[in-house]
């Protein structure tokens, strides 16, 4: 009997939700045609982003996504994970995108897939909907190379995009570009904006700003906007913030502004919102010197007629007595009519007036990455008051910190990402409610041997299913209680990042329960070098990591700043990596721009690399074919990725 005719559709639905999107349509995709009516929601939304060898890879996009292409209505790529699949997706489809895509979301890009994906797909495509987060250190640099293609295509001549999300480290400066956007060119692929604003409908924008003017120029410019998301970097040089009039923005009724820019004042926000009349919906994030953003009764001026308004508002500024209590946030327009709630936090260092910090924000504020340091007790609402944080998917947990740590975790029910920096367990640990009691009961003689025999292993802390990725800044020293109860609470974890030191020290735990939890569930290990390696440092140190972790897929290992002999070092890695007969998918080594990475480059790259590998004492690498069918090596001047 058939595998079709053995099992209904629900049972193969079932088994889909037991495997990532890749491996469905490398078991099921383009069998036949009843497979392909069964998942097709996973055919008409494609994402590639596991880590799966090179070989699948190229069997996926050569093979299967031929005979779905038609199909394919949302297409994701993610470098994230493996930092060279939208190379690999250009270099096998024909660097053309599917007929009938609507959404294309990428993301961790560099600026030259990104050109490449707008000015030589995206002219040729139907898409609507596009995300894009460009992870390029060295965009600024090549922004007048880049930036005017860019923003001609996607902000005047695409005809049918009707939302565009753009977010990491691009930035773009439309006043620069605005004389080349604006003007009638002889170049043949120019058009004048005038000629097409009428047929450009877009709606919907995610975009980051060089400065106010960027802002003002692309309002004048996208009169039909129902939903605008701004970022203003941190100016480099002074700007001119005084408006050009333009026709209001009718349609826009949802706008979140983020500032980075300190000279940006009060004035300039409300003089922006006075072009919304139909505004509904506000959200302010800024890092300013205006002290009137600090008073509520001032603050309200600017949104009294809103429906919903979120802001989180820093400044590098003692706080007065009046910041400090927040009176003006406690009245009845903000208590009772809006039911806005804010909470604040503020630092005082006597020894360094520089290092003053005032903080206040709305309860709940949309961060997608949360500091628990934001928080203190002495301000924090009561908890009938306090709603999830359902945007938050980064929390940050640092023993600097007063506040109990516990039902904060339990307010962000969605976060995926946990970052700890020093947290313990002990009487004065900020984790958990259980603390408070410990310290009870050692008052009253009990031991604190067996209190912590008790409550180890009974914690408050809530399962956190979304939980996959935790950051290891900082362990205490000769304590992981707080992490190994983080462990065991986390089910599907498969990501962790340590520094060396502290990797070690794991390691060596006398308990091994902790070890053996992260030895069965982390596939992507990421190591930073806290030291700069020496070559016996690799041929000591390499061995136990792949012994430990021997059921990893991902490893990578940034190296210290401090590293000398690079080239050297990164070919040692690789030989004693390949010595070992491991579960080894994807290798990075990154040395954040270091010199001998530049050397690497000029010696011969890729090439170069190849060379010495095949002709080392290994004998997986003596084999053509290996090298052929079986390994992908990108380098960038930063980075080395080796994909199996």
């Amino acid at each position: 009997m058939s595998f079709e005719i053995s099992f209904p559709d629900e049972i193969i639905l079932e088994i889909c939700r037991y495997l990532h999107p890749i491996d469905i349509l490398l078991s099921f995709g383009g069998l036949n045609y009843r497979l392909n009516q069964t998942i097709s929601d996973f055919i008409h939304h494609v994402h590639l982003s596991s880590i799966i060898s090179y070989k699948n890879y190229l069997y996926l996009l050569r093979i299967i996504l031929p005979t779905i292409w038609s199909s394919i209505e949302s297409l994701k790529i993610s470098n994230c994970q493996v930092s060279c699949l939208t190379k690999l997706f250009l270099d096998n489809t024909d660097k053309i995108l599917p007929p009938n895509l609507k959404k294309l979301s990428l993301f961790h890009l560099n600026i030259n897939e990104i050109y490449t994906f707008i000015n030589h797909l995206m002219n040729k495509s139907i898409v609507e909907e596009l995300i894009i987060e460009c992870e390029d250190l060295d965009f600024d640099k090549q922004q007048e190379l880049y930036g005017f293609k860019i923003a001609q295509m996607l902000f005047f001549n695409h005809p049918t995009l009707k939302s565009i999300e753009l977010s990491g480290k691009i930035i773009f400066d439309l006043s620069h570009l605005s004389f080349l956007s604006l003007s009638n060119s002889n170049d043949s692929d120019s058009m004048s904006i005038m000629n097409i604003r009428h047929s450009y409908m877009l709606r919907r924008l995610t975009i980051p700003l060089q400065s106010l003017n960027s802002l003002h120029l692309l309002l004048k410019y996208q009169p039909y906007l129902e939903y605008l998301n701004v970022h203003i970097a941190d100016a480099k040089s002074i700007y001119d913030h005084t408006i050009i009039p333009f026709p209001s923005l009718l349609n826009l009724y949802e706008f979140h502004f983020r500032s980075d820019d300190l000279s940006i004042k009060f004035e300039n926000i409300f003089e922006i919102l006075t072009y919304f009349p139909n505004l509904k919906s506000l959200s302010l994030n800024l890092t300013t010197e205006c002290g009137l953003f600090f008073d509520g009764n001032i603050l309200q001026t600017l949104v009294y007629k809103l429906d919903s308004f979120q802001f989180s508002i820093a400044c590098f500024l003692r706080p007065t007595f009046e910041k400090q209590t927040l009176s003006t946030f406690y009245t009845p327009f903000w208590l009772e009519i809006k039911k806005w709630y804010t909470q604040c936090y503020w630092h005082i260092d006597e020894d360094n007036i520089d290092s003053d910090y005032f903080h206040i924000y709305s309860v709940p504020f949309s961060f997608s990455n949360f500091d628990i340091y934001k928080c203190t007790n002495e301000n924090l609402l009561s908890k009938d008051k306090i709603k999830p944080f359902t945007k938050v998917k980064r929390l940050d947990l640092s023993e600097t910190s007063d506040i109990n740590i516990i039902p904060f975790i339990k307010c962000c029910p969605y976060v995926h990402t946990i970052c700890l920096n020093d947290i313990y367990d002990d009487e004065e640990n900020y984790g958990t409610d259980e603390e408070e009691d410990i310290t009870d009961q050692n008052n009253e003689n009990i031991s604190m041997n067996d209190i912590q025999s008790t409550y180890s292993f009974q914690s408050t802390l809530p399962i956190l299913s979304h939980v996959r990725y935790l950051i290891l800044l900082s362990l205490p020293e000769h304590d992981l209680e707080f992490f190994e109860r983080l462990v065991h609470v986390t089910p599907n974890l498969n990501r962790l990042s340590v520094f060396f030191d502290d990797l070690f020290e794991i390691i060596h735990l006398p308990q091994q329960n902790l070890c053996q939890i992260l030895q069965k569930n982390i596939y992507q290990l990421e190591i930073n070098l806290d030291y700069s390696w020496s070559l016996d440092d690799v041929r000591r140190d390499i061995p136990k990591i792949l012994r430990i972790f021997s059921n990893i897929k991902s490893l990578t290992i940034s190296l210290h700043s401090s590293q000398k002999r690079s080239l050297m070092i990164v070919k040692e890695i690789l030989i004693h990596l390949f010595k070992y007969s491991t579960n080894l998918i994807y290798i990075n080594i990154n040395g954040d721009s270091l010199t001998g990475f530049e050397q690497i480059l000029i010696q011969g790259g890729i090439d170069f690399i190849k060379t010495w590998l095949i002709l080392s004492d290994n004998d997986r690498f003596k084999c053509e074919d290996y090298l052929k069918n079986s390994m992908f090596i990108e380098l960038n001047s930063s980075l080395i990725a080796i994909w199996l």
